[in-house]
C-alpha cells in the first residue's frame, strides 16, 4: 500500500480557481470539483458502499461520470463504466462478470445491482489515497470479439498521464475535449492529463464536433482520419479549428491528402500507438503517412520478440478481471505481449497489424492492415477494413469495405503497384451507413458480419 495525498486535492491546492470541467452545465473549478467529490464520497458511504466495491456507470460522456470516478478513488472501489449502448443481454453478462454491486445508469436500472444516488452538497477536506489499490475497470475494445476487463491502480493512470506530456504538452489554460467515451481508455485518459497540470476536460454540449468546436473553444483534440476530413470539408473549417493547437490522431495509418489539408493549420498534428492495458498512449510522434507512430514515452518500453512489439513501464495495468479472479498476462521481467506486429524505423515504432488478424490465403499469409493502410492513401478513401471470407480454392480471400469516393478500379491499380497480387482484394464494398464507431477503433466483428450480409 502507497498512501499519497488525492491527486485532486492536490490539484485543488494548487489550481483552485482553474477550470477543471466545462460543459453544458457550466464550468467547474477545481476547488468546487474537490468539494463535490468528498461530499459524494461520503455520501456514498452513507449508502453502503465499501472499500473493494465495485461502483458501474452505464452512461454517455456526464459530469455524474467523473464526480463517481474521483469519490471512489477516495474510497478504495472500483469504478467500472460500461457503454450503455450494449444490449441488454451482454450488459447483464459483464455487469456479473465484473462483479459489479453498485450502478448509475442515465437509463434503466438492470436488475441485480443497487442504485447509487449523487449528491451536489461540498465538502472541502484533505483526502489521501492507495495509490496502488485497484481503481477501474476499463473494456478493451473487443473489435475481435468479447471484451476483457483491464484493471489500472490510480498510479498507472497517474503514470500514463505524465509520459503523455513528453509529446503532447499541456497547460493550465489548455481545454481538452471528451469526444472519446469515458468508458474507454482514451477518454478516461484525457481526464488524468488535464488532472495532471490543472488544465480543462471539456464534456460536449452538442452531438456534432463542429459544434463543439464553434462554441467551447477547445485547444487538444483526439480524433480519428474521418472525422478530420469531415471538419476539413467545412467552408468554415479555419474558423471551427480556430483555437485547436493540438491534434491527436488515431485509428491507423493517415492519408497524405489529409496531412496537406493540414499544412495551412498552426496546429501540432500528432499521431500514436495505444492500448487499454497502458492506460492508453504508449508511443507518440509528428503525424505521417509512413505508418509510423511516433517515439515511446517516457515511462514506457518497447522491444520486439520475433517481430512482435511487447511492451511494460509505469502505466501497465495490472491484469485482466473477470469472475473475481485477476489474470496477469506477463513474462517474469513484467513484459506484456501486445500480439500486434511490428518493426523500429530508426528510434520510432511502426504498427504491422495485429497477428489475430493475419489469414492465409492460397499459402500465403496477408496482413488486413497492409492492404488497409494502401488504401487509406488513395484519393477520395476516408477509412478502409479488409476482412477474410472462406473460399473454395484459396481458403481465404480478402474483401475490403471501403467508405469515401467510389473508385474500385483505381484502387485495384494501386494496390497491385504497392502489395503483391495475391493481396488484392476480391471484392470491394461501400462503407455501412449504420455503423456507428466509437473511440478510435472501428470493430472488425461489426465490418465483418456486414460482409457476411451482403454476401449471403
Amino acid at each position: 500500500m502507497t498512501r499519497i495525498v488525492c491527486p485532486l486535492h492536490s490539484a485543488a491546492r494548487r489550481w483552485s480557481d482553474a477550470i477543471a470541467i466545462s460543459g453544458p452545465d457550466g464550468d467547474i473549478s477545481y476547488e468546487v470539483l474537490d468539494a463535490r467529490a468528498g461530499a459524494l464520497a461520503h455520501h456514498l458511504t452513507e449508502q453502503g458502499v465499501r472499500p473493494g466495491d465495485h461502483l458501474g456507470y452505464l452512461g454517455q460522456n456526464r459530469l455524474e461520470a467523473i464526480l463517481l470516478l474521483y469519490a471512489a478513488m477516495r474510497l478504495g472501489a472500483v469504478l467500472v463504466p460500461l457503454s450503455p449502448r450494449f444490449p441488454a443481454a451482454q450488459r447483464d453478462q459483464l455487469l456479473r462478470e465484473l462483479n459489479v454491486q453498485w450502478c448509475w445508469s442515465e437509463g434503466e436500472l438492470p436488475e441485480g445491482v443497487r442504485a447509487v444516488s449523487l449528491t451536489s452538497a461540498e465538502c472541502g477536506e484533505r483526502w489521501t489515497v492507495d495509490a496502488e489499490a485497484p481503481l477501474t475497470l476499463i473494456l478493451t475494445s473487443g473489435s475481435s470479439g468479447h471484451p476483457k476487463a483491464a484493471m489500472h491502480a490510480l498510479k498507472h493512470h497517474m503514470a500514463a498521464a505524465e509520459g503523455s506530456h513528453d509529446q503532447t504538452p499541456l497547460n493550465r489554460d489548455d481545454r481538452w475535449l471528451l469526444s472519446l467515451p469515458l468508458f474507454h481508455i482514451g477518454g478516461l485518459a484525457i481526464l488524468f492529463r488535464c488532472l495532471s497540470c490543472g488544465a480543462t476536460a471539456v464534456l460536449p454540449a452538442h452531438r456534432d464536433m463542429a459544434s463543439n468546436l464553434q462554441h467551447q473553444r477547445i485547444t487538444h483534440l483526439s480524433l480519428v482520419a474521418t472525422q478530420l476530413v469531415r471538419l476539413l470539408e467545412r467552408e468554415d473549417a479555419a474558423q471551427v479549428l480556430a483555437s485547436v493547437s493540438t491534434l491527436l490522431l488515431g485509428g491507423g495509418a493517415i492519408p497524405s491528402r489529409l496531412l496537406e489539408q493540414l499544412k495551412p493549420f498552426p496546429i501540432k498534428v500528432l499521431t500514436s500507438y495505444g492500448m487499454t492495458e497502458m492506460g492508453s498512449q504508449i508511443t507518440t510522434g509528428p503525424a505521417n503517412d509512413q505508418g509510423l507512430s511516433g517515439f515511446p514515452l517516457a515511462g514506457r518500453q518497447i522491444r520486439l520478440n520475433d517481430g512482435l512489439i511487447e511492451v511494460r513501464g509505469d502505466c501497465r495495468f495490472m491484469g485482466y478481471y473477470a469472475n473475481g479472479k485477476l489474470t496477469k498476462p506477463f513474462d517474469a521481467e513484467g513484459w506484456f505481449a501486445t500480439r500486434d506486429r511490428g518493426l523500429m524505423v530508426g528510434e520510432q515504432l511502426k504498427v504491422l497489424g495485429r497477428v489475430d488478424n493475419m489469414f492465409i490465403s492460397g499459402g500465403e499469409n496477408v496482413q488486413p492492415e497492409a492492404i488497409e493502410a494502401v488504401l487509406k492513401r488513395c484519393d477520395g478513401v476516408e477509412e478502409a477494413v479488409v476482412i477474410p471470407v472462406a473460399d473454395d480454392e484459396f481458403g481465404m480471400l480478402p474483401v475490403a469495405v471501403v467508405k469515401g469516393d467510389w473508385a474500385p478500379q483505381r484502387w485495384e491499380k494501386r494496390v497491385l503497384k504497392k502489395l503483391p497480387r495475391f493481396m488484392r482484394p476480391r471484392h470491394y464494398l461501400p462503407w455501412p451507413e449504420t455503423l456507428n464507431q466509437i473511440g478510435l477503433k472501428v470493430s472488425r466483428k461489426a465490418i465483418a458480419e456486414y460482409v457476411g450480409s451482403q454476401r449471403g
